[in-house]
């Protein structure tokens, strides 16, 4: 069995190892509890081997016999040169040998012979177990054998430490350092046997460091510097490493950095540009790049706006890099052109301020601010100066229309007028007092309109009377009256003056008669009369600064009496039981009057309703309906009543009221309505289609010329004819080309003659008037004029009046001849008729300013209205008709 076991021994052990032993160096590594030793041999005889502290010392010893076949007796290993430390003995009786060691190892030594080669194990190695250790084997045959191994016992150094330049110990994180800025970390390792290497890592890259000295014994330090931080070296691993040995792991420490960084960008993202005043707005800015984040503030021209006054708010995002402010900002029209900025700042990094402004643009609604000119002493300007305005604007966007305005109407540029204006100025030329008062300028965009401030231009002007006044005084003998004058100047009278004048005399008033109050611009005269040549005119006259009033202010006293009788009475609105009565009241009679109604009925003349009212509108009620009412209408003052005006009127039956209710039901009360305008429609359609057929047949007539057309609201005339014809003489026959809107009618179904149309609301009434055999008509407000009687105009609203003129016309035309010639004796195949048409709304000169020659148009014409020049009312008559030797289809 021994013999076996050495066999295996001597198999076990390479041969490379004996072959080497004399003259080369070989290494052999075994990794035995995570420990790697390495051995050396020289020439044979000596080992190196290494081991690191409170490691495992792997001791080799090489058990191959000098010769085969021979066997290991017993294994010694000692420390030094005679201490044995380990022994094994494979004497022993049985087949397993005996293993003995040093008490010093305290069971921490093993010899394994499984090994190749086989070694002391030695676990927990201290640093004083280093030294020269000898193995010695006996074979059984051969001679003993000794080698010799020298254990280096490796200490590692301590973990290092790393400290920032302030000296202080960084555990995990460096810093923070600023962007752009150098970062210097100093690693530290004490111990280590022999003196470690320190090296810096960043990641798995090695990189440049330097070696300092501490100052202190079995201390090593190494500095690393980084210049320019970067935001690539934010949270950046770096490593100093220690090691002295390549047997064991190199210890190390690890840092990274924090850096700060300043923002990259701040924007305004929408501005919302223009904005308008007085509205609220957000204005959202953003900022990014900043570590921490960066602080947001908002400044107006420099000058920052607090959180307290204005609100905004900041948000960030999840990962600190953007951050957004959002200002809640109303701007003013002050605002306009001023700079908003938004600045983000971290106040942690040197130079880290960004900012972003803008110029705001703020619309608002023009500012005006109205002048009178600097030249002008608002104080002393008269009637007939030149005044102008200045109206300043202040407007974003500018003003596109300037609007002036005087007592708040809009004036018109009027240059002949003298009102000459721009969109700034505004001048008037040789003012007026009407041009006093209070002057505006409107200025308009899109914001809106902006009116000026108010400025009143104040006119000099003498007293005048006020328009107002009351003219007429009725006054009995004994009685005191007081007159009142009032007037209209500017500044204010300062003092008055009367006097009377009767047909016999003019009288100056004094003093101690009259009253005056000039701040109310008035003066009352107390006036008594006594006889009769008392009575007459009393004149008033005021001045002021401008100067004596020009015209005096006239009041008639006269001896009252009873007022004349209203006129012009009507009655309105009649009903069942109501009516109303309305007149124009006349002249008062010198005194105050009041008006009196009384309503009769008819039948029995029992008085029903006596209402009084200090005007002419009564408005009756509480009467019976289907009454004949007879109304009678009195004038009444201090002095009695006036005769009375007498009315006739009724009351509606209630039947006529209830005409619709006559149909039963509530249903046909409400189709009546909408029964009544169809039936108002089908009967404006049937009275279409009559005109239009008329209207075809008459076509047809004339085209036949049988007829001529005469206005159907014209009287039948007889037929008239011109003092120059004959009797003998035919009239031509009409123009089928008249373009009279009213020609003659020769087959009119009317019977010629002198009686007059009967009077209506509508009607015209024809009055003979024998100017040269003319007939004219007249509407019937104009019914009562005659040859021997005064014209007596009334205003009529767009009154119509007709002539009607019958010239003879020749068969043959000679325009050489005068018309107004008699013509030789031939046919007039029919009679022409002229219509004349009155415009009563323009002004001529009087007819007789006319040419006075004979002629078949001028004279009748001139003959119809022999109007003497004092008459105020002319009339305009223009006339259409064919003419002889007219080309064109009328002439005048």
């Amino acid at each position: 069995m021994m013999t076996s076991k050495r066999f295996f021994v001597f198999l076990m052990i390479p041969m490379v190892f004996f072959a080497d032993l004399a003259s080369t160096q070989g290494q052999f590594i075994n990794h035995y509890d995570s420990q790697v030793v390495e051995y050396h041999t020289n020439h044979g005889i000596v080992a190196h081997v290494q081991a690191i502290v409170k490691g495992t010392a792997l001791l080799p010893c090489d058990l191959t016999p000098p010769t085969p076949n021979d066997s290991i007796v017993l294994i010694v290993w000692y420390k030094g040169k005679h201490t044995p430390i380990y022994s094994y003995d494979t004497r022993t009786s049985n087949n397993n040998a005996h293993r003995w060691q040093d008490v010093s190892l305290e069971n921490r030594a093993f010899f394994r012979t499984m090994t190749e080669p086989s070694t002391l194990s030695i676990e927990n190695i201290a640093e004083n177990e280093e030294g020269e250790y000898r193995c010695r084997i006996d074979f059984m045959k051969s001679p003993t054998k000794n080698l010799k191994v020298i254990l280096a016992v490796i200490v590692p150094p301590q973990k290092p430490k790393i400290i920032d330049e302030k000296g202080k110990e960084i555990e995990t994180v460096a810093g923070p350092y600023e962007e752009g800025g150098d970062m210097k970390l100093t690693c530290i390792v004490t111990g280590g046997k022999p003196e470690p290497t320190i090296k810096w890592w960043r990641g798995e890259k090695l990189i440049d460091s330097t070696e300092t000295h501490s100052g202190f014994q079995n201390v090593r330090s190494n500095q690393l510097v980084i210049k320019g931080l970067q935001r690539s070296d934010q949270h950046a691993a770096f490593t100093c490493q220690a090691s002295n040995n390549n047997i064991s792991q190199p210890v190390s420490a690890t840092v990274s950095i924090e850096i700060y960084f300043r923002p990259l960008k701040v924007e305004i993202l929408s501005s919302n540009q223009p904005f308008s005043a007085d509205r609220m707005y957000e204005i959202p800015c953003q900022t990014f790049g900043s570590r921490p984040t960066a602080k947001i503030s908002w400044w107006m021209d420099g000058v920052e706006l607090k959180s307290d006054k204005f609100n905004y708010t900041q948000t960030d995002s999840a990962d600190g890099n953007t951050s957004t402010s959002t200002l809640m900002f109303i701007p003013t029209r002050l605002d306009n052109d001023r700079m908003l900025t938004c600045r983000a700042v971290n106040p942690l990094v040197q130079g880290g301020l960004e900012e972003n402004s803008i110029k705001l643009n703020v619309f608002y609604i023009p500012i005006l601010h109205l002048s009178l000119g600097s030249n002008l002493n608002p104080d002393d300007i008269e009637e007939g100066d030149d005044v102008y305005f200045e109206c300043k604007v202040n407007a974003n966007p500018w003003a596109y229309k300037v609007l002036w305005k005087h007592n708040g109407q809009v004036m018109q540029q009027n240059q002949k007028a003298g009102i000459i204006m721009s969109n700034s100025d505004l001048a008037l030329q040789g003012v007026s007092r009407n041009q006093a008062g209070n002057y505006t300028c409107v200025a308009s965009n899109v914001e809106g309109d902006g009116d000026s401030n108010v400025v009143e231009l104040k006119i000099m002007y003498k007293p005048i009377c006020r328009s107002d006044h009351k003219r007429v005084y009725g006054v009995a003998r004994h009685e005191n009256a007081k007159i009142l004058c009032e007037v209209e100047s500017y500044p204010l009278p300062d003092s008055f003056k009367w006097s009377f004048n009767n047909t016999a005399e003019t009288i100056e008033v004094p003093q101690t008669r009259y009253n005056s109050d000039v701040h109310h611009s008035s003066s009352t005269l107390s006036y008594t009369p006594v006889s009769e040549l008392d009575y007459g005119t009393v004149m008033c006259w005021a001045s002021n600064l401008a100067g004596r009033q020009l015209e005096p202010c006239v009041f008639h006293i006269i001896a009252a009496g009873k007022p004349d009788p209203p006129y012009n009475c009507s009655i309105l609105n009649q009903t069942s039981d109501s009516l109303e009565v309305e007149c124009v009241e006349g002249f008062d009679g010198g005194l105050t009057q009041y008006f009196q109604l009384e309503v009769y009925d008819e039948q029995n003349d029992i008085l029903q309703i006596n209402v009084s009212a200090k005007f002419p509108l009564f408005t009756v009620s509480g009467l019976e309906p289907g009454k004949m009412l007879k109304m009678m209408v009195y004038a009444a003052n201090a002095k009695g009543h006036s005769e009375g005006i007498t009315l006739e009127g009724f009351t509606l039956k209630v039947a006529e009221k209830q005409t619709v209710l006559s149909l039963g039901t509530r249903d046909q009360m409400e189709i009546a309505p909408i029964l009544g305008i169809l039936i108002g429609i089908v009967s404006a359609l049937l009275c279409v289609t009559v005109i239009i057929l008329a209207a075809l047949k008459l076509r047809a007539t004339r085209r036949d010329g049988s007829h001529a057309i005469r206005p159907g609201f014209l009287p039948v005339k007889e037929k008239a004819t011109l003092p120059l014809r004959t009797e003998t003489e035919d009239l031509y026959e009409m123009d089928d080309k008249n373009p009279d809107v009213v020609p003659a009618n020769k087959d009119s179904d009317y019977q010629l003659g002198s009686e007059v149309q009967t009077p209506g609301p509508n009607n015209s009434v024809a009055v003979n008037n024998e100017f040269e055999g003319q007939r004219i008509i007249t509407p019937l407000s104009e019914a009562y004029v005659t040859r021997d009687r005064q014209y007596q105009p009334q205003h009529v609203t767009n009154e119509v009046t007709y002539a009607e003129l019958s010239l003879a016309r020749p068969n043959t035309l000679d325009t050489t001849k005068n018309v107004g010639n008699q013509f030789p004796t031939q046919k007039l195949r029919d009679e022409s008729i002229i219509y004349a048409q009155i415009d009563h709304t323009k002004n001529h000169q009087p007819v007789s300013t006319l040419s006075a020659k004979p002629s078949p148009i001028l004279s009748p014409v001139s003959s119809l209205f022999p109007v003497k020049p004092s008459m105020y009312h002319r009339e305009v008559v223009t006339i259409r008709t064919p003419l002889m030797g007219c080309q064109q289809e009328s002439c005048v």
